[in-house]
């Protein structure tokens, strides 16, 4: 089983890893930088992306992907976020758990 410095060691490769995020909005994707990290109390680590199209429109965030240092995708959620006014953004959040089973 794994020790409890271990789950932190895997917590901290994951606030090193990721590097930069990509947002699709209204078809175009663009790179948008973390905006945050943090370790919640219940032991999840979470990641923070702020989205702030600039349209003069309404517009919709279709997908969210997050990148590691390498620029390979690491994750990534589709989405239908719609924002209408274009003082409007939107704070997204990736968040993971670690979880230990035996199988």
């Amino acid at each position: 089983m794994l020790t409890p410095q271990a789950i932190e060691d895997f917590k901290d490769f994951l606030d090193t890893i990721i590097a930069y995020a990509q947002v699709t909005v209204n078809g175009k994707t663009e790179r948008v930088r973390i905006h945050r990290r943090e370790r919640l109390k219940d032991g999840r680590v979470a990641v923070y992306i702020n989205i702030t199209p600039e349209l003069q429109t309404a517009a919709t965030i279709q997908k969210v992907q997050l990148y590691n240092k390498n620029k390979q995708l690491w994750a990534e959620k589709a989405e239908k976020i719609e924002l209408s006014d274009v003082q409007e953004g939107a704070l997204y959040r990736f968040v993971f758990k670690f979880i230990e089973q035996e199988v």
